[in-house]
């Protein structure tokens, strides 16, 4: 009787479960839908799809990122050394080269990835947390696992470990999981960086209960702190860098005006043999006279 008692209170208890996940999916498909929370693969891209766009609205909306490719890389290197302080820059700097790399292996922004790992250990490669992260990036031995397998990998529970000590394997596999998270949450870096913290499913029920405040979340200023820090030197060098003479104001104003009236004086042509309509000189300025003068 009692075993009989057992298994009902068991099956309610699998019914009520499985209706409330029911119920949760259903709002957050419901959410998705309605454009309330961007969740899931971006569609109609490629699954290694990429943008930086989102930064600029979680992070800096006027850093210049593409502008990055106007300094060697031992300069941007120097770049972000430069912006901090010399205690944390001599536990950072052995470990800037490898978090470049695989920044540029995985196309992913070097100070996106740099401001989480500041934050998870403050750059000790020893960090080791009351949850047993490991390492520069915090990586949990069950979400390495998790994360190995996504990567096609397998292996035992000792290689595992000893992955998780080494520091360039421990960062990849941070930088992978960024990367992970930034296309479940459709692009959006503020959730992705609070989703490294909390887990993707816990941050997803948050969602979908409006029991997060994803704005004024601790861990996510934390990070946008730390991003304000590594990019202020790149940002005062970029404003003393004279931009490249194609992003000049001049070519990329007048010069589409001079197309543009290009393109009016040879579609207004009706007769080509007529010497009138021959894109010269002479013809352009009399033209410009005439029509849009600049």
């Amino acid at each position: 009787m009692k075993f009989l008692k057992a298994l009902i209170f068991v099956g309610l208890l699998a019914c009520l479960w499985t209706s409330a996940t029911a119920i949760r999916d259903y709002r957050l498909e419901r959410l998705v839908a309605s454009g309330k929370i961007p969740y899931g693969p971006v569609p109609d891209v490629s699954p290694d799809y990429y943008s930086y766009g989102g930064l600029h609205a979680a992070f800096n909306s006027k850093l210049d990122l593409k502008r990055a490719e106007e300094f060697s890389k031992n300069e941007f290197e120097t770049l972000i050394l430069n912006s901090l302080d010399s205690n944390v820059r001599d536990n950072f700097k052995n470990y800037l080269k490898p978090t470049l790399l695989l920044s540029e292996e995985y196309q992913m922004d070097p100070f996106w990835i740099i401001s989480v790992m500041m934050v998870e250990s403050g750059f000790n490669s020893k960090a080791l947390s009351s949850k047993n992260a490991k390492g520069l990036m915090q990586i949990q031995p069950d979400t390495a696992e998790h994360l190995y397998s996504l990567m096609g990998k397998k292996m035992s529970d000792h290689e595992l470990n000893i992955k998780l000590h080494r520091p360039a394997e421990n960062i990849e596999i941070g930088v992978f999981y960024l990367k992970k998270l930034l296309q479940n949450f459709r692009l959006n870096y503020g959730l992705a960086t609070i989703a490294y913290n909390v887990g993707p499913n816990k941050l997803k029920n948050l969602l979908v209960l409006d029991e997060i405040d994803t704005t004024n979340f601790s861990y996510l200023v934390k990070v946008q702190d730390s991003y304000r820090v590594l990019t202020k030197s790149f940002q005062i060098e970029l404003r003393k860098k004279a931009r490249p003479y194609e992003a000049t104001f001049v070519v990329r104003e007048q010069g589409r005006k001079l197309e543009d009236n290009l393109l009016k004086l040879y579609t207004s042509a009706t007769d080509l043999d007529n010497e009138d309509y021959l894109l010269t000189s002479e013809n352009l300025e009399r033209f410009h006279r005439k029509s849009l003068a600049f």
